[in-house]
């Protein structure tokens, strides 16, 4: 086998792949979608803070799981995020989604790192092939 066919070939493979892990994810979504429903309200509740993307995708269909999970997973591992241009999320809200357990957040967190994986695997496919077609094609 050549280089160049190596290549495209673990492209494609690469980026089906992905799409097939996209699919496993809205599932994985559908099924704890309750338990993300149930975090929602009671962040909206107890006033916590919600970034603008993760309230707007919270009415938006399924498909749209990365969009809503990945504000609650960086506050799970601490990353300092502001939830307004210049606002600092509180304390409250990383000491409320670090303590809950690991049967209501677990799913999501592992659902972040599919999702990392996922597109890591999309974009390496769609460099793959760029490459393919600008030097072997």
């Amino acid at each position: 086998m050549t280089w160049p066919c190596i290549l495209i070939a673990v492209s494609v493979m690469s980026f089906l792949s992905s799409i097939a892990l996209q699919i496993v994810g809205y599932i994985i979504f559908r099924r704890n979608a309750q338990n993300f429903e149930s975090l929602i309200s009671e962040f909206r509740k107890r006033r916590l803070d919600l970034d603008f993307s993760t309230q707007v995708s919270s009415f938006f269909s399924p498909s749209f799981h990365p969009v809503k999970i990945s504000w609650f997973a960086r506050l799970y591992k601490g990353v300092k995020l502001k939830c307004r241009s210049h606002e600092s999320v509180s304390q409250e809200t990383y000491d409320f989604i670090q303590a809950l357990p690991e049967k209501e957040i677990g799913w999501l967190i592992r659902l972040h790192i599919l999702n990392m994986v996922t597109a890591v695997m999309m974009i390496g496919g769609g460099f793959g092939f760029i490459i393919w077609r600008h030097f072997y094609n």
